[in-house]
């Protein structure tokens, strides 16, 4: 029997199978997955590069940090009233924040361990890690004590900020350069993303991102503002490169470093924002007006996307095993730090903490996200922008493709996987973890302008819905 014969003896379902692979075969995807193999190479590369590179940085700043002056500084901050044992700090301006992140991160920094490599991939809290706000002005005080928690397994990279800051300057003066940095990385940011995307659905964006997200405040937790500054700046320097390039590998090399680097200063504060903004601006690239949406430009895309992506995790991932692989080779007790290690990683998926108990159920960390964002005031003005986006779509409702709207949103699934697998830490640290389901926000708002063929501008936006509010208690009248 031949094999048309053959074929045609097989079941409907086979034969549709057939077909699907066959059509599949006519797309660029073998071409497509060897690119990402080779990008993957070099990703690993890069990434494993960059470790002994963060490795040095930590010494050599360690190594010309003036811990007394550093001591110093902290011991006047509290006087000052910039920082507070109650973390309720004196001055207003200072006040607000997860002070609790503050004070820890100056308590790893001023460990007074004198060997320089000990004191970059083994730092270790003078304390119990009760109240760090109160411990570190008893350290910075000089008051010792035999207490000792050990913080090896986050690299604390945002170290190789503060100690030649502190070391120069008072935290005040710290944590306004920490405002202009982060102003300077959201208007990189913003207009990064406006070349990419256009104008309106980037202000959408930003209007959404600012209203529902503490940005604007963050500069006076400084681990907060660095971990910001870099999400922002990386995905401004992305959206400037993948949309003119076009280059795959190039994509997955730059998203592997950036999650390298996030990790390198990152205190698990939001890990999913820049990896969903990559995605987001991969797609919002590959599917731009007016292409038409078809499985030959969907396919590449979602590809593209997503394994950008991936390699963001790659990256973050492979700079965190490696940290915990120096932390264990470092530590006098190899067997008891990779014990520590893993029962942190189980904490933070599924673990249950007695003094704060959450509910360990499917989508219930998604949904304190989206309730925790729309907390902030600024849900006023997100309220006032949905209605006028509401008012543009139905006019031009001809003009709205769904498809495309689904697509474009999609990049959000990344913050939602990370929520529902970091079950613990997410609703545990709602306070700040949702600022990644507000960038989910903002990237709803922005595909949905980009979904509709029907240019419009913010300022025509707003008028629109003004003259439709002004309508309506016409027609009331007239009925």
């Amino acid at each position: 029997m031949t094999l048309a014969g053959r074929i045609e003896r097989l079941p409907p379902i086979s034969r549709a199978a057939l077909q699907y692979l066959k059509r599949i075969k006519q797309l660029p995807v073998k071409a497509l997955f060897a690119r990402i193999l080779v990008a993957g190479f070099l990703a690993m590369a890069g990434t494993l590069a960059l470790q002994p590179l963060f490795v040095g940085a930590l010494v050599l700043t360690r190594q010309h940090a003036d811990l007394p002056a550093i001591r110093a500084h902290i011991t006047q901050a509290f006087a000052d009233g910039v920082l507070s044992v109650d973390e309720t700090p004196r001055q207003f301006i200072h006040r607000g924040g997860h002070q609790f992140t503050e004070c820890t991160g100056l308590l790893v920094s001023i460990d007074p361990e004198p060997d320089p490599l000990k004191a970059a991939l083994r730092p270790v809290m003078h304390s119990r890690y009760v109240g760090p706000c109160g411990e570190v002005e008893s350290l910075a005080k000089g008051i010792e004590t035999g207490e000792r928690t050990d913080y090896a397994r986050y690299w604390h990279g945002y170290r190789v900020y503060l100690w030649p800051m502190l070391s120069v300057f008072s935290l005040g003066t710290t944590r306004f350069v920490n405002a202009v940095l982060l102003l300077a990385a959201t208007l990189y940011f913003f207009f990064g993303l406006r070349r990419a995307i256009g104008a309106t659905p980037a202000a959408a964006f930003f209007i959404v991102l600012l209203s529902l997200t503490d940005i604007w405040r963050m500069w006076n937790i400084t681990t907060h503002a660095l971990s910001m500054a870099l999400i922002l700046a990386g995905s401004g320097l992305f959206a400037r490169l993948y949309p003119t390039r076009r280059n795959l590998t190039l994509a997955i090399v730059v998203a592997a470093l950036s999650g390298a680097i996030f990790n390198y200063v990152d205190f698990l504060i939001n890990p999913p924002m820049m990896p969903m903004l990559f995605a987001f601006i991969v797609m919002a690239t590959e599917l731009a007006q007016p292409a038409p949406i078809t499985r030959q430009a969907v396919v590449p895309a979602v590809i593209a996307a997503g394994f950008t992506a991936l390699a963001w995790f790659g990256g973050y991932g492979l700079t965190w095993a490696t940290e915990w692989g120096l932390a264990v080779w470092m530590s006098p007790d190899a067997h008891q730090q990779g014990l520590s290690i893993i029962k942190q990683i189980t904490l933070r998926l599924y673990g249950v903490e007695a003094d704060s108990v959450v509910p360990m159920y499917p989508l219930v960390p998604t949904l304190t996200m989206i309730l925790q964002a729309f907390i902030s005031v600024g849900s006023a003005v997100v309220a006032v922008f949905a209605g006028a986006l509401f008012v543009h779509l139905r006019t031009h409702w001809q003009a709205f493709d769904w498809r495309r709207f689904l697509l474009l949103s999609s990049p959000t699934l990344v913050s939602m996987a990370w929520f529902e697998i970091l079950n613990n830490h997410t609703q545990t640290h709602s306070h700040f973890t949702y600022r990644s389901e507000s960038a989910a926000i903002a990237i709803v708002f922005a595909a949905a302008l980009l979904a509709t063929d029907a240019p419009v501008t913010l300022r025509s936006l707003l008028v629109n819905l003004w003259r439709v509010i002004k309508r309506r208690p016409a027609h009331a009248t007239a009925a």
